[in-house]
């Protein structure tokens, strides 16, 4: 049983999704750094993984179970997107338009894997 609804978490999950790819847009294609920016990435990544989490037992994957190939695939493209383009856009220049575009198919592909389960 949970606590919160399954909307709940699923508005939270997608506005948590559509604020870190727009916070990384900007610092990866931006010409000036805002700290703002940087702020919600962090906070959105944090709110994706407990909210994506929160999802889990509305959609049958209950705790302890073993997760399905799309449960992981999305929790590896969080951790790379999460953790990968802070990393490019604090320490190359050179990368950031490749990134972002590297980005947008993680982000397609992801949205496929749930969408069709595989």
């Amino acid at each position: 049983m949970t606590f919160i609804p399954y909307e709940v978490y699923k508005i939270i999950h997608l506005t948590s999704l559509m604020i870190m790819f727009c916070s990384f847009t900007v610092a990866l294609i931006g010409e000036k750094k805002i700290k703002l920016f940087n702020i919600l990435a962090g906070v959105s990544t944090l709110l994706i993984l407990v909210s994506g989490m929160g999802l889990l037992p509305n959609v049958g994957i209950t705790h302890g179970a073993a997760w399905p190939i799309w449960v992981k695939l999305k929790v590896f493209f969080w951790a790379l997107v999460g953790i990968g383009v802070p990393v490019v856009i604090k320490r190359t220049t050179g990368l950031n338009k490749v990134t972002f575009w590297v980005m947008i198919v993680i982000y397609a592909v992801a949205v496929a894997a749930v969408n069709y389960k595989f």
